[in-house]
């Protein structure tokens, strides 16, 4: 398993494009993996065989792992020894034999004890007594206890469907839950006019995320410690401004990277987030538009959410939440003016930021969307 990235610990074997007993050349792809919700296809470094796959689909293994082994049709494999160590489990050491043939699994089926009354209800109301608590002697299952089982299990929901918590959607779990453990998230919120950028979003057929983007990423030229992730005891604070941007797709959460935001005009991130978004539905993104981000931006408005709680794209220090625009009065010099406003909340790390500089930096951002123009 390669190490695919700088902060990439472990990889899921999605798919094998060759099975065993396949020939492969060099430069083929063989394999597809997955890391931090971003998917590889991995090439074969030798032509040959693919005499041994060693780990199988779904299973996530550290980097470095041995995941399979490509050799020469008559080569012997037996005195090869690799070390196997599945993602939060112990290593274990297996020897490989390839002609070796699988084990049977064993025909005896255990005894379970149990009365016959146990046994009659039980098979009247379709009960696997393997999953009954014995109350009776030694353990026996007793009618009581299968009556006790059917009372807790008309007690329990009906399942609709069982989704196997892989892929995309999985790296997502295990990042959000780390992040939300290890990072003390604190936010703040400001409204914002939106009058000029309805304009924009009118007159230019801009999205309001691709504004939120370019607003976003001249603040953080101003305030870079919300540029920065917290590496191995170190504020790393990085020159590139690189704003990821949350896209919902069908196989879970992506976030493709703008790199060097600042550096580029209104349209020129309008046309690279449309092909940024549409890449990332038809699951066609690099490895470059996936990596590097330094910020993440978040948009729930299009669903008609006022305003939410974002959770740190880790391990950035920050992320920028914006709700929806709703028509709103708004007091300005001695007047009441109705105005499109958005609510905009930013989720910060309070290990890299304080309170002060966040509000400063989401103050900076408010103001960059409101002083925006056509000239931008």
């Amino acid at each position: 398993m390669p190490r695919l990235s700088l902060t990439m610990k472990t990889g899921t074997v999605i798919q094998w494009f060759k099975k065993e007993g396949e020939t492969v050349e060099k430069g083929e792809s063989i394999v597809e993996v997955l890391s931090e919700k971003v998917t590889y296809e991995i090439e074969a470094p030798e032509s040959g065989v693919l005499r041994k796959i060693i780990v199988e689909e779904g299973m996530e293994i550290p980097v470095d792992t041995m995941l399979a082994l490509i050799a020469k049709p008559d080569e012997d494999l037996n005195a090869i020894e690799i070390e196997i160590k599945p993602s939060l489990t112990e290593p274990s050491k297996e020897t490989i034999a390839v002609d070796t043939q699988p084990s049977k699994p064993s025909s005896a089926k255990k005894r379970i004890p149990a009365s016959p009354a146990a046994k009659k209800i039980a098979k009247e109301h379709n009960v696997d007594l393997g999953c009954v608590a014995g109350t009776g002697p030694e353990g026996r299952i007793l009618e009581r206890d299968v009556e006790q089982h059917l009372e807790e299990r008309v007690k329990t929901p009906r399942i609709r469907e069982e989704i196997p918590l892989t892929g995309i959607r999985k790296a997502t779990a295990e990042r959000v839950a780390t992040s939300f453990r290890t990072a003390p998230h604190s936010f703040v919120i400001m409204e914002v006019d939106m009058t000029e950028a309805t304009k924009i979003r009118d007159e230019a057929n801009i999205s309001y995320t691709a504004i939120l983007v370019y607003s976003t990423a001249k603040a953080l030229r101003e305030f870079p410690v919300a540029n920065s992730t917290l590496v191995d005891g170190k504020i790393r604070i990085y020159e590139d401004i690189n704003v990821g941007v949350a896209v919902s797709t069908e196989k879970g959460l992506i976030v493709p990277v703008i790199w060097n935001a600042d550096e580029k005009s209104l349209p020129k991130i309008s046309s690279e987030l449309k092909e940024l978004v549409e890449k990332a539905r038809e699951g066609n993104l690099s490895k470059e538009q996936l990596t590097g981000g330094t910020f993440t931006l978040t948009n729930l408005g299009m669903y008609n959410v006022d305003m939410f709680l974002p959770i740190i794209n880790p391990p950035e220090a920050a992320i920028l939440a914006a709700g929806r625009i709703v028509a709103k009065p708004v007091a300005a010099g001695g007047e009441t003016r109705i105005k499109p406003t958005m609510t905009l909340t930013l989720g910060y790390d309070h290990r890299i930021i304080d309170g002060a500089p966040a509000a400063q930096f989401l103050k900076k951002a408010k103001e960059s969307i409101e002083q925006l123009n056509c000239s931008n």
